[in-house]
């Protein structure tokens, strides 16, 4: 008689996988650079919508974002549950393979329980429940994969000088006067010039300059 072998699991999978060495910082750095690639693309506006005040992105685009991205994940509803007849909660799991490495987000999300006006039931608990879960499951791409950061307030702009722009200032500031110099050289060790400014104070730097030149 032949043994019917069972299903691998996830958890088998994962076990038999050979999984990348974290050990020598490559992959963190690797996984950081694309975080934040994907974290500094700009939403189309055709895809953002309004709601009660607070800007939220449609879940096509969520999802279309996350095949391209992270093209290896899951969704699975851990768990639903109404509060009365007031709202319907679910809480729910995503999982993804990010540069070969498992990684899993939990969010929970309401939707509140559409009633009727005339007899007091329930509109379609269906699509509230359809909602919530969307709600949910776009919460944790955001968070998880850093998709729609820009709608969702949650972006970061690094600021920080390019290696050029360094060295072109301290070229510049090295042409200066020793007092001026000073001062400048200090505001750029610290971080108060960077790229929001940077055109600015090299127009500045420029006049001074020529100020001295004269």
């Amino acid at each position: 008689m032949v043994k019917k072998e069972e299903p691998m699991t996830i958890g088998d999978a994962l076990k038999q996988s050979n999984l990348p060495d974290l050990s020598d910082g490559f992959y963190e750095a690797q996984l950081s650079d694309k975080h934040q690639f994907v974290s500094e693309q700009s939403t189309p506006q055709d895809v953002v919508k309004s709601r009660n005040g607070f800007d939220y992105v449609d879940e096509g685009y969520m999802r279309w974002r996350l095949n391209q991205h992270y093209p290896i994940w899951s969704w699975e509803v851990v768990k639903y549950e109404t509060l009365g007849d007031k709202a319907i909660v679910v809480h729910g799991r995503l999982k993804i393979m990010d540069e070969g490495i498992p990684r899993s987000f939990d969010s929970v999300a309401a939707h509140r329980i559409a009633v009727s006006r005339s007899g007091g039931g329930y509109v379609d608990l269906g699509n509230d429940l359809k909602a919530a879960n969307s709600d949910a499951f776009k919460v944790a791409v955001n968070r998880l994969c850093n998709v729609a950061d820009d709608v969702y307030r949650k972006q970061y702009i690094d600021n920080t000088l390019s290696q050029e722009q360094y060295d072109i200032l301290v070229t510049k500031i090295s042409q200066m006067s020793t007092e001026d110099a000073d001062k400048m050289d200090a505001a750029l060790k610290s971080g108060k010039i960077n790229k929001g400014n940077y055109d600015k104070v090299l127009s500045k730097l420029k006049v001074t300059k020529e100020n001295e030149n004269e």
